[in-house]
């Protein structure tokens, strides 16, 4: 057994439940084949300040993971500079702390695994300076694509920089999906590089009790936010169901304002459009169980696991061309579409309910719970480890 240590940039904690979820998930497939530990260190809620120094291991994902997440004060500084510098400073103690009481124990790591570059990356690069210990990084932030709010182009000179030296020390490169491999080997550095996608608790997303709704339904679950355009699907639903069809929309995701003011306006489609406000990853399972189809209508995107997660359950999926999605959404699983295209999106929906006894439900799950089950994407993150420490 290796001594691996995982670095989180985003991980689910007290102050986000959600945020990083996805990761969690992969640990929990590595660690089926090598215990880990992770640390992710984050700013505390104002609320909870009081409590913010002291050390926090969770109960274990399962009995290979200890997770240690610690939460540090915010600055009160008003000054843009000093607020960045003491955050990430605070950053660093509260790493080093868990790294003294890891080397205590004698449980150094062998090789490190960083998901997401900033900012875990940066105590990456301290660990190889300091330990000589190698990392690898898995990146899902679809913020090296320009189309983004987000853009890594929009960040400041210092993110800009860490990032490719980050990168630069890697020994290995994950990413979610090939098309962000190439953008970043295009954009950031050459590295060597190896897809190994996002897991799906496949216990939860399968076809074991599903269940045909009366009418045909679909059903889209995200963040909500303006660059997954919820509005848009709104829209096309909006004139599928004045062309006639029957159909209903499901809409799973944290209460928006923008999102639940239009939904009233559209007092004609009471009784069709169903807001559910956010929903925990189980009932996500549930909720797909009694859909017909998932409707993703993104401007940008990396890979969302809520497809992965429709294919697993035997769902189609109708979304835009963005990111890595025409990587796991194809004419055997779905539709593609251009990004905004409210016509291309409503064509989408009626082609969808009219050829929709074409799909093979079965083999499309079975097909994407063979990619993105636990133990395929944990044995590839176990090999990546072997062959940075064994190579040859």
């Amino acid at each position: 057994m290796k001594k691996v240590l995982w670095l989180a940039s985003w991980y689910p904690n007290k102050t986000n439940l959600f945020t990083g979820d996805f990761i969690q998930r992969q640990a929990i497939a590595t660690a089926r084949f090598e215990p880990l530990n992770l640390i992710f260190v984050t700013k505390d809620l104002p609320a909870d300040q009081s409590n913010s120094n002291q050390v926090q291991l969770s109960a274990p994902v399962e009995s290979n993971i200890h997770e240690y997440i610690r939460y540090y004060p915010e600055s009160r500084s008003s000054f843009a500079f000093f607020f960045k510098f003491h955050s990430l400073c605070q950053y660093f103690k509260e790493h080093l702390a868990i790294l003294r009481e890891l080397k205590k124990k004698q449980e150094m790591p062998e090789i490190v695994h960083v998901q997401v570059a900033m900012k875990a990356g940066l105590i990456a690069l301290y660990l190889k300076k300091r330990y000589q210990i190698p990392f690898v990084i898995t990146e899902h932030w679809s913020g090296y694509f320009d189309e983004g709010i987000d853009a890594l182009k929009n960040k400041g000179f210092l993110f800009r920089f860490f990032v490719k030296k980050i990168f630069q020390h890697a020994s290995f490169f994950l990413p979610v999906t090939r098309n962000l491999g190439e953008r970043v080997n295009q954009t950031i550095t050459q590295i060597p590089s190896m897809v190994i996608p996002n897991v799906v608790d496949t216990t939860l997303f399968n076809m074991v009790d599903c269940m045909e709704p009366a009418r045909f339904r679909f059903i889209h679950v995200s963040s909500l936010l303006d660059l997954k355009n919820p509005q848009g699907i709104i829209a096309a639903f909006e004139k599928l169901i004045e062309s006639g069809m029957d159909a209903e929309l499901v809409i799973a995701g944290p209460p928006s304002t923008d999102v639940q003011k239009m939904a009233v306006q559209k007092n004609h489609l009471k009784g069709r459009l169903f807001l559910t406000g956010e929903i925990s990853y189980k009932e996500v399972a549930q909720e797909l169980k009694k859909a017909s189809a998932f409707v993703l209508f993104s401007w940008v995107e990396s890979l969302p696991c809520v497809i992965l997660e429709s294919l697993c359950s035997g769902i189609p999926v109708i979304s835009s061309r963005v990111g890595g999605i025409e990587e796991a959404v194809g004419k055997e699983n779905g539709i593609l579409i251009d990004a905004g295209d409210e016509s291309q999106l409503l064509d989408a929906m009626k082609t969808m309910i009219a050829g929709y006894s074409g799909y093979d439900k079965k083999t499309m799950s079975r097909n994407a719970q063979l990619l993105y089950g636990y133990d395929t994407v944990g044995k590839q993150y176990a090999e990546v480890y072997r062959q940075v420490l064994n190579p040859g």
